[in-house]
């Protein structure tokens, strides 16, 4: 992602949706990850209908400037807790997640349990509930200055 992200300056168009149909996106204007081991994440200007699950509007628990922590590999601001662990995927965690889009995959009605971690959430998603589990996602990015101007649709 480092070298994809440093060619050029990118958009992320994330696209989600539950177990009853609603399907709902996040776009960020400005998406990069920092160089290796670290994977510093550097996202902007949310629009859209998801909500914001980076936060970027609090300068506490925002994902943005977060490194990239694994359950093996805690790289997060929270000396006592893994919050890698804690979801149950490897993200970009500041503190307390709102996101986690590589957390596991729980069919709806398995929902998520305290060994588990809590699935796949997108905190503004689902009327501030972390704790239901995605049914699916998309990441996908391109260059900002893309020729064709198709927004961030669902």
């Amino acid at each position: 992602m480092y070298r994809i992200t440093h060619q050029n300056a990118y958009e992320l168009c994330i696209v989600l949706s539950d177990w009853v149909g609603n399907v709902k996106y996040a776009r960020y204007s400005t998406f990069s990850v920092g160089p290796m081991y670290d994977y510093i994440l550097s996202v902007g200007g949310y629009s859209g209908t998801a909500g914001d699950g980076f936060l970027l509007s609090s300068s506490s628990f925002t994902n943005n400037g977060a490194k990239f922590s694994t359950r093996w590999y805690d790289q997060g601001t929270d000396s006592s807790t893994s919050m890698a662990e804690y979801f149950g995927g490897g993200w970009w965690f500041n503190g307390f997640g709102h996101s986690n889009l590589n957390g596991p995959y729980f069919r709806d009605p398995d929902r998520y349990n305290s060994n588990d971690g809590l699935g796949v959430f997108w905190y503004p998603f689902y009327s501030n509930n972390n704790n239901y589990s995605l049914k699916k996602t998309k990441m996908m990015i391109r260059p900002t200055n893309f020729s064709t101007r198709v927004g961030c649709q669902t």
